[in-house]
């Protein structure tokens, strides 16, 4: 099961994706009016979720990066206004993984709740019920099967990792990426699409595809990995002003039961 963007996204918060590049190389919307019941929260980890039906998407490699489109600093300017939009963001998605053949090699359903700044939540509930948090300052991975929390630090978790962008507000951060608005012969006709690319090349992804529908709304996420792996998910009952209680709900933390194993990296 490829994690990598699952565990990335989380740990990049902002935003899924299938993380599975770093063993936890184990780690996404219709419109704004769209509202989904946010995911209930318990010590198994148990969410439900809306089906979500699975469009076609095309998936974008670093390569593609448009030269014809809008100069980097007004792609960056353009993806920053969309991703304002974002201060919290909740929908059921559908995940893809292919390789580079394109032959399927995963597929997974559940949840990603996103706010800003850091947090972010990410649960599944086909294949596998798995969930993964991160909370600001760790990504904790947890897994009901085996009963083990494996805990890491959210910095080094989402180093060089353009999931980043989703929940990071600081110019720094932002830096670190070339953004560039794709033009129409690579976009989809139905999205507004950007491609992210890091200046390094040292981290495990080498590209990350945002598109927005003609509402502005997070709709598509395509994430290329170092083994030339493509995530693509497809969000739908997106839900940007869900309310949260914060006396009872624990979207962001995590109550470990006292019969887990805990594995704690930081």
């Amino acid at each position: 099961m490829n994690k990598v963007l699952p565990i990335m996204m989380a740990m990049a918060l902002t935003a899924p994706l299938s993380l599975s590049a770093m063993q936890i190389a184990s780690v996404n919307l219709t419109s704004a009016n769209i509202t989904s019941d946010a995911p209930k929260t318990n010590s198994d980890a148990t969410v439900v979720v809306g089906s979500a039906t699975k469009p076609e998407f095309t998936a974008h490699s670093a390569k593609d990066v448009s030269k014809a489109a809008d100069a980097p600093d007004s792609a960056n300017v353009l993806l920053k206004k969309r991703l304002h939009g974002l201060q919290q963001y909740q929908a059921a998605f559908n995940q893809t993984v292919t390789d580079a053949q394109g032959n399927i090699v995963h597929e997974a359903q559940g949840t990603l709740t996103m706010m800003r700044p850091n947090k972010l939540r990410w649960e599944t509930t086909f294949p596998d019920e798995t969930l993964l948090i991160a909370d600001g300052e760790a990504v904790w991975n947890i897994d009901t099967f085996v009963e083990q929390v494996t805990i890491i630090s959210q910095d080094q978790a989402i180093k060089d990792n353009p999931i980043v962008l989703l929940t990071a507000n600081d110019d720094e951060t932002w830096d670190s990426f070339v953004i560039s608005k794709l033009d129409d012969a690579k976009a989809s006709l139905t999205l507004e699409q950007y491609q992210i690319v890091p200046k390094s090349t040292d981290g495990q992804i080498k590209s990350l595809t945002l598109g927005f529908n003609s509402d502005g709304i997070l709709s598509t996420l395509d994430m290329l990995d170092a083994q030339d792996q493509t995530s693509a998910l497809v969000f739908s009952k997106q839900d940007l002003d869900f309310a949260i209680d914060t006396a009872k709900d624990n979207l962001f933390s995590v109550d470990v039961p006292q019969s887990y194993i805990i594995d704690d990296q930081r």
